[in-house]
């Protein structure tokens, strides 16, 4: 498992490194609606948050009051820490499983952040309730900010693998032969997307009916949505 997760770290890292899934983009709009929403230092909880580079320009920005990480990988977690000494930046990490981990902590957070981590649910039920859990964690005007994939509505996952695959394989070319065949053999056992209606749908179910797409990526593969209690 360990050599597992040591893998998929280092060939995400290189998808990071050339910024191909946007990464950029999409916690620059993130430390936008932050700054729009509040006049005051927040509180963030990240779900998945690897080794921090991609959430690190919103960090530096928001200087949050407090920061949870979790995450599954040791080996990420560890330059985690060091970032976070580097940029002086107040927070926890945590390793182990986001679902048990959820509900082990005490709230309230203002922004929970979940990047490229919850397409891994098989079940939109465990999504549901992943966002169950992240709304009894959030303060009245807080959010839930997920950057992830998404599948067109009425797309089976395996169109959807098939169309994000040969996106991938035109766009990744940094990546070599023996990374491209890892990540895709990863993906097609691994992702596991809802489309924008079921998101808001189970967003919905979970207690948290405000809903609204910040941002998406040119091929429609990537999203920043933002789910609330307060109804948009």
């Amino acid at each position: 498992m360990a050599d597992q997760l040591f893998e998929e770290w280092r060939v995400y890292e290189k998808l990071l490194i050339h910024d191909y899934m946007d990464h950029r983009a999409f916690f620059g709009r993130l430390a936008g609606e932050i700054d729009n929403r509040f006049d005051r230092p927040v509180r963030i909880l990240d779900l998945g948050c690897g080794d921090l580079k991609p959430i690190r320009p919103l960090l530096a920005e928001a200087r949050p009051d407090q920061y949870v990480g979790i995450d599954e990988s040791e080996v990420a977690l560890a330059i985690a820490r060091d970032r976070l000494d580097e940029d002086e930046t107040a927070g926890r990490l945590i390793r182990g499983d986001l679902r048990k981990v959820l509900t082990e902590l005490d709230g309230p957070f203002d922004v929970i952040v979940a990047s490229f981590s919850l397409h891994h649910l098989a079940d939109p039920l465990e999504k549901q309730a992943v966002y169950a859990d992240c709304a009894s964690l959030l303060a009245a005007d807080g959010f839930l900010a997920v950057i992830d994939v998404f599948c067109e509505p009425e797309e089976s996952r395996d169109a959807y693998l098939d169309r994000w695959i040969r996106h991938a394989d035109a766009r990744y070319a940094q990546l070599e032969p023996a990374e491209k065949q890892f990540l895709f053999e990863h993906v097609r056992a691994r992702d596991y997307p809802v489309s924008v209606v079921q998101c808001r749908a189970l967003g919905e179910a979970a207690g948290l009916p405000g809903f609204a797409v910040l941002l998406e990526d040119a091929p429609r593969l990537n999203r920043l949505v933002t789910l609330s209690r307060a109804d948009s």
